[in-house]
């Protein structure tokens, strides 16, 4: 069946033959604890200190949209995806501090339950939020699958679209099984696995390649732009900060793994020591996909850059572990989105609407359907998408663009009563109007040329439905309360 592989696809054959079954082992053996409640199928039941956390954590971070992804993007605009590196791992060190202790003080299940019952007090607002924000998780489900479509292609000698398909069927199946507490500590094996190769892959590559100055070097003679911050200029640099720094503090696998810590601790430090760990590899990635161009600025499409230099610089052994840890990596992250996405609709739109006397068991048999559901919007998602990137940063439009600006100013703009100043009216017009913008506009290749991305239009037009529909309607509040009486002065 693979006798065209290449010789790092064989072993990484023979590996996965064991290892796949071993995850697999564990998410049986989950499936009971995870079928215990809602709480448990979801977020562990709120039991997961600071060191799984991380392990979780790190494991969803270097996924295949960090080997393959950001060296395919890197490959096309250079040091330009520093500020995707700078947006995401930047931006989880600002969530540690801004958000990760907050939500970890709470056993919700979901972000739109969370805005629901502090915040906002409306249900058709979790319920809008619930289904903008599951359509991020399937966007980045098939990143991931296209990651692996691209991976299995050039190693297995595979079609992409099988490879899609099989990377799409795994997930929702180990997803199906165990819930939150499969995920998890799959994700202490992989996490620990993709650490230590993916050093050692960097290294050896930066060797064999003759490092920084041998890629400055090729890099002038042939496209010398790549080793300029700017080269993909100011509206798509502004647009890779913006759309990952307020992508990732409205991602729901983020806040969701911070309702399953302990703890407030337990959340903060996780996310914490996490942007420090994956800094370190995302930037690694920048420098593999420049050194791939440099080596060959003629691949097919760019997510080819981290296969390329699998087959081509290192010893079959090490490339099998690299392709190993990387599929590896699509079986937790795909889990870990779907879990997010299938949690957002069964507690924040089918319970509320559907099932309101729903017990926890039937909950989780809900979850478990959904998984399949959403699985057909996963694969097609990756059908739509040309690259990784691509796919992903129109995930992060809708909750970036709409609701990033709505839910910083409710947690941090308040009365003097300690309420938030954001109304529900406001927080919906932005979630709806400029998500949606958002999203239209990096989708459309037209209007991707013009702005740079959905995200700087979309957080402009989020600004000014936020604050003025709030301020407007709080005006309206206070002209309409009735006078305080007058008291009479008894002489």
């Amino acid at each position: 069946m693979f006798h065209g592989a290449t010789e790092a696809g064989k072993i990484a054959i023979w590996i996965l033959a064991f290892l796949l079954p071993l995850q697999l082992l564990v998410g049986l053996l989950m499936t009971k604890k995870g079928g215990q409640s809602s709480k448990h199928y979801f977020i562990s039941n709120k039991q997961l200190p600071t060191w799984l956390i991380f392990c979780a954590e790190f494991a969803t971070a270097c996924s295949v949209s960090c080997f393959l992804g950001y060296s395919g993007k890197s490959y096309q605009i250079g040091l330009g995806q520093f500020w995707m590196v700078f947006g995401e791992q930047g931006g989880k060190f600002l969530f540690a501090i801004l958000l990760a202790g907050i939500a970890g003080r709470y056993a919700y299940n979901t972000i739109g339950e969370f805005m629901e019952q502090e915040m906002f007090h409306d249900k058709f607002l979790r319920a809008a939020t619930g289904f903008a924000l599951s359509l991020t998780m399937i966007a980045w489900t098939g990143a991931t699958a296209i990651g692996i479509g691209s991976l299995l292609a050039v190693v297995l000698k595979v079609d992409p679209t099988t490879g899609i398909w099989v990377a799409a069927l795994v997930a929702i199946l180990y997803t199906m099984m165990g819930g939150s507490w499969a995920i998890v500590w799959t994700d202490v094996i992989q996490g620990g696995i993709r650490l230590v190769v993916g050093l050692i892959f960097y290294g050896v590559l930066y060797y064999v390649t003759g490092g920084f100055g041998d890629l400055h070097t090729k890099l002038v003679s042939t496209k010398p732009q790549l080793l300029s911050f700017g080269a993909a200029g100011f509206r798509e640099s502004s647009a890779l900060l913006l759309t990952s720094i307020t992508g990732l503090f409205t991602f729901p696998a983020y806040w969701q793994r911070c309702f399953s810590a302990k703890n407030s601790k337990a959340a903060f430090r996780g996310y914490l020591y996490t942007s420090c760990f994956a800094f370190l590899m995302y930037s690694l990635s920048v420098y593999a996909g420049m050194v791939a161009f440099s080596r060959n600025p003629n691949l097919p499409r760019p997510d080819m850059a981290f296969p390329y230099l699998l087959n081509t610089y290192v010893h079959p052994l090490l490339a099998g572990l690299m392709v190993v840890a990387i599929i590896g990596a699509d079986m937790t992250v795909s889990a870990t989105l779907l879990n997010a996405g299938v949690t957002m609709w069964t507690v924040d739109i089918i319970k509320p609407y559907f099932k309101l006397d729903a017990t926890d068991k039937q909950l989780v048999q809900i979850a478990r359907w959904m998984t399949l559901v959403m699985g057909v919007g996963v694969v097609g998602a990756a059908f739509s998408f040309p690259t990784i990137i691509s796919a992903g940063l129109w995930g992060y439009q809708m909750a970036g663009g709409g609701l990033f600006i709505p839910m910083m100013l409710g947690l941090y703009w308040k009365d003097a009563n300690g309420r938030t100043k954001v109304t529900k009216n406001a927080a919906l017009a932005s979630l709806l109007i400029a998500g949606s913008l958002a999203a239209w506009i990096q989708f459309d290749p037209a209007l991707l040329k013009i702005f740079g991305g959905g995200i700087n239009p979309g957080l402009f037009l989020s600004l000014i439905l936020t604050v003025g529909i709030s301020v407007y309607e709080r005006g309206r509040i206070q002209n309409n309360a009735e006078p305080e009486p007058v008291k009479e002065v008894v002489k």
